[in-house]
C-alpha cells in the first residue's frame, strides 16, 4: 500500500510537470468517457434495467397476427381478448388496456385527461396494487356494470391533485358522469403511465369482433413454458377462426416479453448503434492518449536511464509509467461525469420525441460502474505501451545521446504510425455512419407530403356521450367550423377523427365489388371521418369526381379514396362511381384525391379511405385551421368560441401542422445529430493526431533535417518528404476504415432511407474530406521542418 501511495504521488508530481499534455489528455478523456456515459445511462434504462414487476419473466403482452394481411402485432378485439382469456390454459391471468380521453369537469376550467379501461385483473397480471385505497374488484367489470370507480396514475394525483391525502372516496365529473376515486396506482412505470385515470373495462357482449384497439397482457402459471403457452393460445386462435371465420381469417398469436416492452426493435438497433459510435469515440480518445504518453515517455527516456542506472527496476518504472496513465483515466473519468450528467439533462430536455422513457434516464450505480471500468480500460491500453517500451537496454545510450538516440527509435516510430492509421480507420467509419445519416435525413425532408404543412392549426375536442348521436354531432361540428370561419385570419377549417402522422393506425380491410370472398383480393387501407372542407383546408387535391357536401352523412355509404388505392383496387380503370366492400357493407366512390404519407414521411403513401363525419358520432374530434398568418394567434379565439358554445369543453393538444411533420422525424433527426456530433469529435481527434505525430517527429528529427538542407536539399523537397511521411499511415488509415464502414454499415440498413448502405457519393465525400483535412495537418509541421536552418540546428546539436 505504501508503495503504491508513492507511485500515486510520483504519477501527480510527473503530470504536473507536463499541465500542458495533461490537460489535453483529460479533455479529450472526459469528452470520450462523458458521450459513452450519456449513452449507456440511455441504454440501461431503455434496454438493460430489469422491468420494475415481480416475476417480470412471466408476464408477455398478447398480440394477434394475420400475416396475409400483413399484421404481425396487431391489437385484439374485446370479444376476441374475452374469449382468449376463457378458453387459454397457458396463463394464470390475461388482462386488457383501451386507452382513450374524458373531460374532467366541476374542478375549475374543463381538462382532458387520458382515460384507460381496464379488465379488472389488469393490476394483478402486474403484480401491483395501489399504495392507497384499492383495486377493481372482479365483478367491476361484468356486462351490464355501471362505471362508478376510477383509479388515479400517481403522476395525475401528484400533479392535478396536488397529492391530496383524501383523494380516495372523492368523486370525479368524467364526460358528466361521476365517477369514485378508490385507488391512487404506484409512481410511474410502464403500463402505470399510459394514462391519467383508470377505469374498469365493462364486458359488452354487442363490441364488434372486428374492432382491434384492445392491448392485452397476461401473466404465464408457474411451470409453463413460453412455448407451451404459445401453442395453447394459437389452438385458441384456430377455435376462433372457425366460430368467426368471416373477422378472424387467418388470426394468429405473438407473445412479447416484458423485457421488450420499453423499446421497439428500431428503438434497440438505434440505441446499439448510437453505442456503437460512442465505442469507436473511446477507442480513437484511447489511442490519442496512447500517442500522447508514448511521446511523452519518448521525451523521458534519458530519465527513466538515469532511474535505471540507480536502481529502480524494470517493473517499478513500468508501474509508475502505468499510474500516471490511470490517473488521467480516473480524473478523466470524474470529468466525463460532469459531461454525461449535462448530457443526460440535454436528452430529458430535447430528446423526449425521439427517445422512449428518456426521463427515466439517470446516472445510477451501474452507470457509475461502467464509467469506472472505461476509464480502467482505456488507463490501461493507453499506458501499456509506453510502460513496455522504455529502453532499458541501452542505458548508457540513453544517457549519452540524449534527444538523437530516441529519434532514431525505428519501432517506436511505426507504433506512432500504427496508432495513426487506427485513429484516421475509426474515425472515417463514424464519418461515414454519420454522412449516410445526414443524407437519409435530407432526403427524407425533401418528401412529398400530399398536403401543406405551413400555417395550419391543429387541436383535439373531446366530446361526452351527449354530443354523440347523428343530429347533436352535425349541430356541434357546422356551428363550431362556422364560428371559426368566421374569423378574419382563418382562411378554412375542417374536422378529421384522426391526425395525418398520429401514431397508431386504423387499419380496415377493403375488398372491390365482385371480389367479396377473395382473400387475395383484400387490400389494407386507413379510414379517416372528415368534413366538406378537409381537403381544401388541408391543401389536398381532388384529382377525379367530388368532395363531400354538407348533406353527406355516412349513411349514405360514400367514400373518396386516395389515388394510390383507387389504382390497386381498379387497375386501369376509372373508379367514379365503382363500389367497394368493407366494414360489412358496401360503398361507391364518389372522389379521388391526392396521396398522402399519413403513417410517416418514410413510408409509402397511404392507401385511404375518407367518409363523412356527419351522422358517425366519434369522440374525440381533431381540426385543422388554414390561418393567414401566425397560427397560434387563433387560439384564444378558438378556446373564446368553444368556450361560448359549451364551457365544460376543454381544447386539448394545440399544435401545428409544421410541428407534427417536424415530431415525425424528431427521432431521425436526434439520431442524425448525436452520430454527426461523435463524428465530429472523432474527426478533430483523428486529425489531432496526425499532426501531434509529424509535429513530434519533426522536432526531434530537427538536427537530420538540418544536415539534409546543409547538403542541399531544398526547402520544397523537405516539405513534400515531411508531408508523404505524415500522409502515408493517413492514408493507409483511408483505406481501411473503407473497407470497415463498407462492412460494418450494412447494420444501419433498416435506419436508412431512400440510399443504399453502399452508397459511393457518401464513400467518396468522407475519403477526400479526411484526406484533405490530413494534408492540412500535416503541412504546417511540414513548414516548419522545410524552415530549419542547418546552421543553427547543427550548434544545438
Amino acid at each position: 500500500m505504501f508503495g503504491m501511495w508513492l507511485d500515486i504521488r510520483y504519477g501527480l508530481r510527473s503530470l504536473a510537470r507536463t499541465p500542458g499534455i495533461t490537460l489535453i489528455a483529460i479533455l479529450t478523456l472526459s469528452l470520450g468517457i462523458g458521450a459513452n456515459t450519456t449513452v449507456f445511462s440511455v441504454i440501461y434504462s431503455v434496454l438493460l434495467a430489469p422491468i420494475p414487476y415481480p416475476e417480470a419473466d412471466r408476464l408477455f403482452s398478447i398480440w394477434g397476427t394475420k400475416l396475409d394481411r400483413g399484421w404481425d402485432m396487431a391489437s385484439l378485439s374485446e370479444p376476441n381478448f374475452w374469449d382468449l382469456k376463457e378458453m387459454n390454459r397457458g396463463f394464470e391471468n390475461v388482462a386488457a388496456i383501451r386507452t382513450g380521453s374524458a373531460n374532467l369537469t366541476g374542478a375549475g376550467y374543463p381538462e382532458r385527461l387520458r382515460t384507460a379501461r381496464v379488465s379488472a385483473e389488469f393490476f394483478r397480471v402486474l403484480g401491483v396494487g395501489p399504495i392507497d385505497g384499492r383495486g377493481f374488484l372482479p365483478e367491476e367489470d361484468d356486462p351490464g356494470q355501471q362505471i362508478k370507480t376510477a383509479l388515479l396514475a400517481h403522476h395525475a394525483w401528484r400533479a392535478r391533485f396536488g397529492s391530496d391525502p383524501q383523494i380516495v372516496g372523492k368523486d370525479l365529473m368524467l364526460d358528466g358522469r361521476p365517477v369514485t376515486v378508490v385507488g391512487v396506482l404506484p409512481a410511474d412505470r410502464y403500463w402505470l403511465d399510459v394514462a391519467d385515470v383508470f377505469i374498469p373495462l365493462v364486458h359488452n357482449p354487442d363490441e364488434s369482433r372486428a374492432n382491434n384497439v384492445h392491448r392485452v397482457i397476461g401473466r404465464l402459471r408457474s411451470g409453463v413454458t413460453r412455448e407451451a403457452a404459445l401453442g395453447d393460445m394459437e389452438e385458441v386462435a384456430r377455435r376462433l377462426e372457425q366460430l368467426y371465420p368471416d373477422v378472424n381469417d387467418g388470426m394468429g398469436i405473438r407473445f412479447v416479453p416484458a423485457a421488450e416492452w420499453r423499446a421497439t426493435a428500431g428503438t434497440r438497433l438505434t440505441l446499439v448503434v448510437l453505442m456503437g459510435a460512442v465505442v469507436f469515440l473511446l477507442l480513437i480518445v484511447c489511442v490519442n492518449l496512447a500517442n500522447l504518453l508514448l511521446a511523452r515517455a519518448t521525451g523521458r527516456d534519458r530519465e527513466m536511464a538515469v532511474r535505471h542506472a540507480l536502481g529502480a527496476g524494470r517493473v517499478c518504472i513500468a508501474r509508475r509509467v502505468l499510474t500516471e496513465s490511470l490517473l488521467l483515466g480516473v480524473v478523466g473519468a470524474i470529468a466525463g461525469l460532469l459531461f454525461a450528467v449535462w448530457g443526460v439533462a440535454l436528452l430529458k430536455l430535447y430528446a423526449a420525441a425521439a427517445v422512449p422513457r428518456v426521463q427515466d434516464v439517470t446516472i445510477n450505480g451501474w452507470v457509475l460502474g461502467f464509467t469506472l471500468l472505461s476509464a480502467l480500460a482505456v488507463g490501461v491500453l493507453a499506458g501499456l505501451y509506453p510502460a513496455i517500451t522504455i529502453p532499458f537496454d541501452n542505458v548508457v545510450g540513453a544517457l549519452r545521446g540524449g534527444a538523437r538516440g530516441v529519434g532514431a527509435n525505428r519501432g517506436q516510430n511505426r507504433v506512432r504510425s500504427l496508432l495513426v492509421c487506427s485513429e484516421v480507420a475509426l474515425s472515417l467509419m463514424l464519418l461515414v455512419g454519420a454522412g449516410l445519416m445526414v443524407r437519409s435525413f435530407e432526403l427524407v425532408q425533401d418528401v412529398e407530403l400530399g398536403f401543406q404543412s405551413e400555417s395550419r392549426l391543429a387541436f383535439r375536442v373531446n366530446l361526452p356521450d351527449g354530443y354523440r348521436q347523428r343530429d347533436a354531432m352535425r349541430a356541434f361540428l357546422t356551428r363550431f367550423l362556422d364560428r371559426l370561419d368566421d374569423l378574419p385570419q382563418v382562411m378554412a377549417a375542417a374536422a378529421v377523427h384522426v391526425m395525418p402522422l398520429a401514431p397508431g393506425a386504423t387499419d380496415t380491410g377493403i375488398v372491390p365489388e365482385g371480389r367479396r370472398g377473395d382473400p387475395a383480393a383484400v387490400i389494407l387501407a386507413d379510414w379517416r371521418l372528415v368534413t366538406p372542407d378537409y381537403f381544401r383546408t388541408m391543401g389536398i387535391p381532388l384529382l377525379r369526381g367530388r368532395g363531400f357536401t354538407e348533406q353527406d352523412e355516412l349513411a349514405q355509404r360514400i367514400i373518396i379514396v386516395s389515388q394510390a388505392l383507387a389504382e390497386q383496387l381498379w387497375v386501369g380503370e376509372a373508379p367514379i362511381g365503382r363500389r367497394a366492400f368493407f366494414d360489412g357493407r358496401e360503398w361507391t366512390v364518389v372522389g379521388v384525391v391526392g396521396n398522402l404519407r399519413e403513417r410517416g414521411l418514410e413510408r409509402d403513401p397511404t392507401l385511404a379511405i375518407y367518409q363523412p363525419y356527419y351522422g358517425s358520432g366519434w369522440s374525440p374530434v381533431n381540426f385543422v385551421v388554414h390561418t393567414a398568418g401566425d397560427p397560434g394567434s387563433v387560439v384564444p379565439s378558438v378556446r373564446s368560441i368553444l368556450t361560448e358554445l359549451d364551457g365544460n369543453l376543454p381544447v386539448s393538444d394545440v399544435t401545428t401542422l409544421d410541428d407534427l411533420v417536424a415530431g415525425s422525424v424528431a427521432a431521425r433527426r436526434f439520431n442524425t445529430l448525436l452520430l454527426g456530433v461523435f463524428s465530429v469529435v472523432a474527426f478533430v481527434l483523428a486529425l489531432a493526431g496526425i499532426y501531434g505525430v509529424l509535429a513530434f517527429t519533426v522536432a526531434r528529427r530537427t538536427a537530420e533535417i538540418g544536415v539534409r538542407v546543409a547538403l542541399g536539399a531544398t526547402a520544397g523537397k523537405v516539405l513534400t518528404q515531411t508531408v508523404v511521411q505524415g500522409m502515408r499511415p493517413a492514408a493507409v488509415g483511408v483505406v481501411v476504415g473503407l473497407v470497415g464502414a463498407f462492412g460494418l454499415s450494412r447494420f444501419m440498413s433498416a435506419m436508412l432511407f431512400g440510399i443504399e448502405p453502399s452508397d459511393p457519393i457518401t464513400y467518396a465525400t468522407v475519403a477526400l474530406l479526411l484526406c484533405a483535412a490530413a494534408v492540412v495537418s500535416c503541412c504546417v509541421p511540414a513548414m516548419r521542418a522545410a524552415k530549419v536552418d542547418p546552421v543553427t540546428a547543427l550548434r544545438e546539436e
